[in-house]
């Protein structure tokens, strides 16, 4: 019991880096149509700007009020595989508020491939 709980405490502290060096890796561009009267829709790319492969990349989609509160938060997944010095795509589909008026996108989430000698 003390084995796992030290181990989900070192994978907290994992995660935390992850999020904290993010925007160091990562370069994430978007587009929102706001056409459909169903939905805000985001289209994005995520580069990787990194030498090495990343793979199982999450991001926390925030719709922001003027005010930058959270309205709405929801996932976003990425392709499988963003190869070093390459992108990846994603999209995200928000229910309309009149309150969204911008949106926050955080790297939740990622891995690394690590090749060895």
């Amino acid at each position: 019991m003390v084995c796992r709980a030290a181990c989900l405490a070192v994978l907290g502290a994992l995660c935390l880096v992850a999020g904290a060096h993010a925007a160091d890796y990562f370069t994430i561009t978007y587009n929102i149509d706001r056409s459909g009267p169903r939905q805000i829709r985001l289209d994005g790319r995520i580069f990787n700007n990194t030498s090495l492969d990343a793979v199982n990349v999450r991001l926390r989609v925030q719709a922001l009020s003027a005010a930058g509160d959270v309205v709405a938060e929801l996932p976003a997944y990425v392709d499988r595989l963003i190869r070093a010095r390459h992108e990846g795509y994603w999209d995200a589909s928000v229910p309309p508020d009149p309150r969204i008026t911008g949106f926050r996108i955080v790297v939740a989430g990622y891995r690394f491939l690590v090749q060895g000698p």
